[in-house]
């Protein structure tokens, strides 16, 4: 914490407490003060200024990281204290400044507008619109002496990372997890990037065995099934429902449709034989991007230039492997982007279509593809556990809300109006997408290419 005129104090995370007060609530630490940030504009005149708060000048923000302290100055001027306790009574250690977020010209204009992390990740944010992300392998290579801002040949490297999605694009803060962050834009919409630990949804994009590979993840192939996106590859989290029935829908067809299938293979993990053990990376990226563009689209004719969307996202967290978000719901407008995307029928007509589909493939009945035996188990194992997830949900009740909710539904009906027992959406007749690659080769399949 900043405190006036004294600086930025500190304290161990397990501090030992002491009482020297006979009220029950008062509780005191030992703390430690960050040298040299006590300088303050309104007390400059009251008492002289040292060399060193004359060289780091006023904080003007300061977050606490994993055994370090990282602040910015008035002066524009990036500093990071490792935060020892106790600090030695003689010759404390000075903050050491961070350089190497600075322009490499002196005359290309650098303002710090804010700073902002935790445990191991910060961002600096320029009054440009730019956004520069650290890291603690930087802070530890700063403090060791051993930066090197020539070193550019490693990516691994930890130089300041620039995202180019981040810059100027109006991005209002940034919430950071161990191994993901969330940023936030001005118009209420947040992108994740990172990796999501043992498929626990970190990202907010799905699973690496569900939706998750159409929003681009990949999983490692391990037993952790971690996913991950490209380096500096983001992805908006969708809160609309109908968006996650249509990746869901997307992904049954992808497995389960005779033309899709090998385009399938090359996007989801499979569980087969060791060809489809593996995602193909290209064809990854490629559909995540498709979605992405599609996304983008999906409130197109329903919502006006400069109109808030159906969710807007007022504020987005993050810590260890979770992601959070206070969202703000507009409920008339979700129900007119549903109609957007909806195509009600009644079971004569899904009969008629069903019918017709069927003479359309050459015969009167209908066909399927003959899996293999270890696909045929790996199915069966599968419905077994959702056959046990099902008795769950009946042991904790949820079936049963379901059905109620259900039922609600139908009794909203009016009176006199014909039931639709059978509801599809605008992309129940659209195909698995097939596209062309970041490597140039293109998806297998017969229908055309999308764009």
């Amino acid at each position: 914490m900043y405190v006036g005129g004294t600086g930025i104090v500190y304290w161990p995370h397990d501090p030992p407490l002491r009482s020297e007060s006979h009220e029950a609530d008062a509780i005191l630490v030992d703390t430690a003060t960050v040298p040299g940030t006590g300088f303050s504009a309104s007390t400059a005149n009251d008492r002289g200024l040292g060399p060193l708060e004359s060289r780091i000048g006023q904080v003007t923000h300061h977050i606490m990281l994993e055994n370090f302290v990282v602040f910015t100055t008035d002066s524009n001027k990036i500093f990071c204290y490792q935060a020892d306790f106790p600090l030695p009574v003689i010759d404390p250690p000075e903050p050491i400044e961070i350089t190497a977020f600075y322009p490499t010209s002196p005359t290309e204009p650098f303002a710090i507008r804010d700073l902002q992390g935790s445990f191991r990740s910060f961002a600096i944010f320029t009054s440009s619109g730019g956004v520069l992300l650290g890291s603690r392998a930087l802070i530890d290579a700063v403090c060791s002496g051993t930066y090197d801002p020539t070193a550019t040949g490693d990516p691994s490297y930890p130089h300041p990372r620039i995202i180019p999605a981040l810059q100027n694009n109006q991005i209002t803060s940034i919430a950071f997890g161990d191994h993901h962050f969330q940023a936030l834009r001005l118009d209420g919409t947040i992108f994740a990037y990172g990796a999501d630990p043992q498929n626990c949804g970190a990202l907010g994009l799905g699973f690496v065995d569900g939706t998750g590979p159409l929003r681009g993840l990949l999983a490692n192939g391990g037993f952790s099934a971690d996913g991950t996106l490209g380096r500096n590859v983001g992805r908006q989290v969708w809160f609309d429902p109908t968006m996650h029935l249509w990746l869901a829908e997307m992904k049954e067809k992808a497995g389960m449709e005779g033309e899709a299938k090998a385009r399938g293979n090359l996007v989801l993990p499979g569980r087969g034989d060791e060809h489809r053990r593996r995602q193909h990376p290209p064809a990854v990226r490629a559909t995540g991007d498709w979605f992405e563009r599609k996304g983008a689209e999906w409130e197109d004719g329903i919502k006006r230039a400069g109109e808030m969307g159906s969710f807007f996202v007022l504020k987005a967290a993050a810590a260890g492997w979770h992601s959070a978000a206070l969202v703000l719901v507009d409920d008339e407008m979700v129900e007119k982007v549903r109609q957007k995307h909806v195509r009600s029928v009644t079971p004569r007509e899904e009969e008629g279509e069903a019918k017709k589909a069927a003479e359309d493939d050459g015969h009167g009945g209908t066909w399927e593809d003959i899996d293999a035996p270890w696909d045929q188990l790996s199915k069966a194992f599968w419905g077994l556990a959702g056959w046990l997830m099902q008795i769950g949900r009946r042991f904790l009740g949820l079936s049963q809300r379901e059905q109620a909710a259900v039922v609600a539904d139908e009794g909203n009906a009016s009176e006199g109006e014909e039931k639709v027992d059978v509801v599809r959406y605008t992309w129940s007749d659209e195909p698995f997408p097939r596209l062309r690659m970041d490597d140039g080769e293109v998806m297998p399949g017969e229908i055309e290419l999308m764009d």
